[in-house]
């Protein structure tokens, strides 16, 4: 009876944990890294290079599984953070690889993002399957994985068709955009963490040109009347002058 007791709190255990990961298991706690090693052999990192390599990979990777497992209402969320974790992880990397080193780290990221233990499409989370992502999920995620790095004057800049783009430009992982099943109006995943703080918060806002019109119009009405007192004070000491000689 113990021994069966025993086997159904092991099931238990070994069960509990492939229900809480992160749908792609990247084995954060393996003592070498086949992933991390891969690409330190492909890059030809020396040993200095590939151990601050291995910490930044792996800090970063862990903070962007954090938030692609949040609840999908906090999705738009997560995208703003996570496309800021990932440019700040290749910023840092800008710092220890050479030019050439880097252009190849690009290529074979956008090859296989498992390589630095990252996901595009995070938002395919199988716990949520009848869900889709809003277009500003969409948005951060063709920037960071569709914009062209170009190293001058002994720089890194990212650029990325920011006016040109529109839901569909570019070929997604599992998930494309379909109108005929747009979520209804009581579900929350167009909420923003603040209002008009994200940088493709003007995908969402409502058009605001009858405020600024009448804010505009407001502005005037209070120039011409302060304008107006400003000449009556003028007239009045100039009269004064006058009197008075």
């Amino acid at each position: 009876m113990k021994r069966i007791s025993l086997l159904c709190v092991l099931i238990l255990m070994c069960s509990l944990p492939g229900q809480a990961q992160f749908w792609i298991s990247f084995g954060w706690n393996e003592p070498h890294c086949q992933n991390c090693l891969w690409m330190e052999q492909a890059l030809r990192l020396n040993g200095r290079q590939a151990a601050d390599y291995h910490n930044i990979i792996h800090k970063y990777g862990q903070k962007i599984e954090k938030e692609a497992r949040k609840h999908y209402r906090y999705w738009d969320q997560s995208a703003k953070k996570i496309f800021n974790l990932r440019m700040e992880r290749d910023r840092r990397l800008q710092r220890i690889l050479s030019p050439a080193q880097f252009r190849q780290y690009v290529g074979f990221v956008r090859e296989r993002p498992q390589r630095i233990h990252d996901y595009q499409g995070w938002y395919n989370n199988p716990h949520y399957p009848e869900y889709r992502p809003t277009n500003i999920c969409w948005r951060y995620e063709d920037h960071y994985w569709h914009c062209q790095w170009e190293y001058a004057g002994g720089r890194w800049n990212g650029r990325f068709d920011d006016g040109k783009w529109y839901p569909g430009k570019y070929d997604r992982p599992n998930h494309a955009p379909n109108h005929n099943h747009a979520p209804a109006p009581n579900q929350h995943f167009n909420k923003p963490s603040k209002p008009h703080n994200d940088r493709y918060d003007k995908d969402r806002r409502p058009d605001n040109r009858k405020d600024r019109d009448s804010n505009r119009n407001r502005d005037d009405k209070r120039k011409k009347e302060k304008e107006k007192k400003d000449n009556k004070r003028q007239e009045s000491k100039r009269s004064e002058y006058y009197r008075r000689s």
